[in-house]
C-alpha cells in the first residue's frame, strides 16, 4: 500500500486539474420543473455529459440566439440561471451567436469555435467574452484595447447594444453591468430594420443608424462602452489563483509515494533549481549533487474588480536529500528548512487580459522579507489554458488541450516559467497555476450604490465595517481591523492613525489610490487592498455578498497571512478555507447595524493562515526528539508565537455610527 502524504491542500492541485473547481458565484440554479436533460431552449445537449459544454456570457444578457454546429435542427437562446447567463453545445462545436426575430433580418454577433475557449470540460461554465465575439467577427486578436483597432470598435458596438437594451428595460443605468434579456417580442421587432448587420457595419459605425428603428444606442458613448469592456475583462479574470508544492514530482529514481489516484499525467507544481536546464534539477551531476540547490513554493492569490492581484505564498530553498546517488522527491525539503514568505505587493498589468497570458515585460513579482527587488521571484511566462490553468510541462499541456502524441509541440512559450537570483545564485523553474472560483456581476438588488438607485432611495455601498479576528489559541488576543467595501465591490483597509496591535479599527477616512497599489487616506495613513466580492446571494431573508480576503502585509501583525472566504478545501477535508458572506438584508431594510458575517451554511466564518501553518510543521519537525538539531535553523521565539495563530474565526460589525463619515444608511439626493 502506498503511503498517504498529509499536507495542507496536498491533493487539491490534482483535483482541480482533473475536475475543475466552482465558486459560489458560478453555481447554476436550474429550475427542476423545466428539466436539464438533453435539448432545452438553451442547451443542445445534457450538460451532465462529458461531451456537453455549458458556457456563460461575460455580459449577462439572456435571449441571445445561438446555433450549435453539431445540431442542424434546433436553435437556442441564452438563459439567466442563478448568477450567470448560460447556454450549452457539444465540446468542439462552432457556436454562432446572433439576434433575430421570427421573420426579421439578423444581427450577427460572431461564430465562436469552442476549442478556442476550452478543449476540456471543467466544473464551471466556460466563459465567452464580448471581446471573444468581437474577435470572431473580425478574425483579429488585438494585444490591447484601442479605439483605432477594428476588433475594439466591434466590441464597443456590441456593448452599446447590450447596455442600451438593459437601459431601455430599466435593468441597468449606463455604465453598470446588470443582467438583462432580449425578449422574443423585442427580437421580433427587428423586422423594422432594413438589412442584416455584422462586422462591417459595427466597424464603420453604420449599425447605429441601421438599428435605430429597433434600438437607440446614442445614450452611451464610446468611452463609456470601452470602460464596460475593461470591466468585463477584469471580471473574467477574477478568481482565486494558486500554485502548489511539487507534490507529484518524483525523485531521480522516478518513485514517489502517493495515494492510489491511478496513473496519468501530474503537474510539477512550483519547483526549480540552480541549474541552467530544468531537467537537470533531478540529476546529481559530476559533483554528485554537492552544488545542487532546490527551490519550491506555493501561493494563494486573488484578483479584484479593479484589476489588481494580491496575496502571498511560501518558499523553501536548500540542498536536496541524496541517498546512494538518488535524489529524493523535492517535497522532502519541507521537513528540512524553514518556509520563507513570498509576498505580492498589489499589482496590475502583469496579465494580458485579452490574450490571457502573463506579460513578460511586467512579470508577476513576489518579494522576500528584504527590500532588494533584485531578489524578487518573477513568474515571467505562462498562458491560461481552458480558462483555468497555467501549466508547467509539455505533458500536462498536451493533456489539457487533448493534443495527440504525434502532434508537434510548438507552445513552449505558453508554459509557466519563473526565475530568481539570490546571493549570486540563479534559480529558475516551472510552475502550475490554478484559477478557481470565478466571480460575477453584483446585482443591484443587493449591492446598492448611489449610481444604481433612484433619487430618494437608500444605498449601502461603500460600506465601512470592523472585522474581529479571534484565534483558536485563546492565549492570543482578538484583533479588530477596519475595512471598507467600496462602490466597485473591492475591499481595502480603514485603519485609524493611532492604531494598536489589537485595535486597527477605522474612522471611515477617505483615501486616494497610489501607484504602488496602496491608498493614502486623509490622515496620511497607508491603507491596503485586502480582497474583493465574488457575487451575491438573494433570498427572502438573506441578501448577501460573498467576500474573499488575503491579509498579506507585515502591517497586519498577528493577522499577516490570514485567508478568509477563498472557498476551497483539501481533499482529506481536514483543512479548508471556507466561503464567507456578509448578509446585508437588515441594512437594506433600514437597520444601521444590520449586517453579519457567516460561512455559506450560515455558521461562524473561519479563517486559515498558511504561513503560520507551514511554520508549525517546521517547528514540530525541529522539536521532535529524533531530530538532529545541528542540521536545522532554530525557530525564533517570535516565530513560535506567530505559528500559534494559524487558524480562527471572524465576525463583523458596522463601523462606529457616531462618526458621520461612517453612516451605513445613505440616501441618494
Amino acid at each position: 500500500m502506498k503511503k498517504r502524504i498529509i499536507l495542507p491542500f496536498a491533493l487539491s492541485a490534482l483535483t482541480v486539474l482533473l475536475n475543475g473547481c466552482g465558486g459560489e458565484s458560478a453555481k447554476i440554479n436550474e429550475d427542476p420543473t423545466k428539466g436539464i436533460k438533453g435539448v432545452t431552449s438553451s442547451t443542445s445537449c445534457d450538460i451532465r455529459q462529458e461531451n456537453c459544454l455549458q458556457f456563460a456570457l461575460d455580459y449577462p444578457i439572456a435571449g441571445i440566439n445561438f446555433d450549435c454546429s453539431s445540431d442542424n435542427v434546433n436553435h437556442f437562446v441564452t438563459k439567466l440561471d442563478g448568477n450567470a447567463v448560460t447556454g450549452a453545445c457539444k465540446l468542439g462545436d462552432k457556436v454562432s451567436f446572433y439576434i433575430q426575430g421570427e421573420e426579421s433580418p439578423r444581427i450577427s454577433l460572431g461564430t465562436i469555435h469552442l476549442d478556442n475557449i476550452t478543449k476540456t470540460k471543467v466544473g464551471v461554465p466556460a466563459r465567452i467574452r464580448v471581446i471573444d465575439l468581437a474577435m470572431a467577427l473580425t478574425g483579429k486578436s488585438p494585444t490591447e484595447l484601442d479605439v483605432n483597432d477594428d476588433t475594439t470598435l466591434v466590441a464597443i458596438a456590441l456593448v452599446k447594444i447590450f447596455q442600451s437594451i438593459g437601459a431601455e428595460k430599466k435593468d441597468n443605468v449606463i455604465g453598470d453591468i446588470q443582467p438583462t434579456e432580449i425578449t422574443q417580442e423585442k427580437r421580433n421587432q427587428l423586422k423594422e430594420i432594413t438589412q442584416e448587420i455584422g462586422a462591417t457595419e459595427f466597424n464603420n459605425g453604420r449599425y447605429a443608424s441601421l438599428i435605430k428603428p429597433w434600438l437607440d444606442v446614442s445614450k452611451i458613448n464610446n468611452e463609456q462602452a470601452l470602460e464596460i469592456i475593461n470591466q468585463l475583462l477584469r471580471l473574467s479574470n477574477m478568481g482565486v489563483w494558486y500554485a502548489e508544492l511539487p507534490i507529484f514530482k518524483a525523485g531521480s529514481n522516478g518513485v514517489i509515494e502517493l495515494p492510489d489516484e491511478g496513473s496519468g499525467v501530474f503537474p510539477d507544481g512550483l519547483f526549480g533549481c540552480n541549474r541552467e536546464l530544468y531537467k537537470d534539477c533531478l540529476n546529481i551531476g559530476e559533483d554528485k549533487g554537492a552544488s545542487l540547490r532546490h527551490s519550491m513554493g506555493r501561493f494563494e492569490l486573488l484578483t479584484d474588480r479593479q484589476g489588481y492581484i494580491l496575496g502571498y505564498g511560501q518558499q523553501w530553498k536548500g540542498a536536496p536529500t541524496i541517498t546512494n546517488d538518488i535524489i529524493s522527491p523535492p517535497l522532502a525539503l519541507i521537513t528540512k528548512v524553514k518556509p520563507e514568505k513570498l509576498q505580492i505587493t498589489a499589482q496590475k498589468n502583469w496579465f494580458n487580459l485579452i490574450r490571457q497570458e502573463i506579460n513578460p515585460d511586467q512579470p508577476l513579482r513576489f518579494k522576500l522579507d528584504t527590500d532588494n527587488p533584485a531578489e524578487d521571484l518573477l513568474i515571467t511566462q505562462g498562458k491560461l489554458i481552458n480558462g483555468s490553468n497555467i501549466v508547467s510541462t509539455e505533458a500536462v499541456y498536451r493533456q489539457l488541450t487533448k493534443a495527440k502524441a504525434t502532434d508537434p509541440f510548438n507552445n513552449a512559450k505558453d508554459l509557466g516559467v519563473w526565475k530568481q537570483s539570490l546571493n549570486s545564485v540563479n534559480y529558475k523553474g516551472v510552475t502550475d497555476v490554478f484559477k478557481i472560483n470565478p466571480a460575477s456581476y453584483l446585482p443591484k438588488d443587493v449591492f446598492t450604490t448611489e449610481k444604481n438607485v433612484q433619487s430618494g432611495q437608500r444605498y449601502a455601498f461603500p460600506l465601512y465595517a470592523t472585522l474581529t479576528f479571534r484565534f483558536q489559541d485563546s492565549s492570543i488576543s482578538p484583533v479588530d481591523l477596519g475595512i471598507v467595501i467600496d462602490e466597485y465591490g473591492d475591499i481595502r483597509t480603514d485603519i485609524k492613525k493611532d492604531a494598536t496591535a489589537t485595535d486597527m479599527s477605522g474612522v471611515c477616512a477617505k483615501a486616494e489610490p497610489q501607484a504602488d497599489g496602496t491608498f493614502i487616506d486623509e490622515y496620511n495613513v497607508t491603507q491596503y487592498r485586502i480582497g474583493t466580492t465574488g457575487g451575491a446571494l438573494y433570498s427572502a431573508n438573506d441578501k448577501s455578498i460573498t467576500v474573499r480576503m488575503i491579509l498579506a502585509n507585515p502591517r497586519f501583525g498577528a493577522l499577516e497571512g490570514v485567508l478568509l472566504g477563498l472557498n476551497f478545501t483539501s481533499l482529506d477535508g481536514q483543512l479548508n478555507i471556507g466561503g464567507a458572506k456578509i448578509n446585508v438584508h437588515n441594512l437594506l431594510n433600514g437597520q444601521a447595524s444590520g449586517i453579519n458575517l457567516t460561512n455559506f451554511s450560515n455558521n461562524t466564518a473561519s479563517w486559515l493562515n498558511n504561513y503560520a501553518l507551514y511554520l508549525t510543521t517546521y517547528i514540530n519537525v525541529y522539536d521532535h526528539k529524533d531530530t538532529d538539531k545541528s542540521k536545522y535553523v532554530e525557530p525564533t521565539a517570535q516565530e513560535r508565537e506567530f505559528a500559534k495563530g494559524y487558524r480562527g474565526t471572524a465576525s463583523i460589525r458596522i463601523a462606529n455610527q457616531n462618526i458621520p463619515a461612517c453612516n451605513a444608511i445613505k440616501i441618494k439626493p
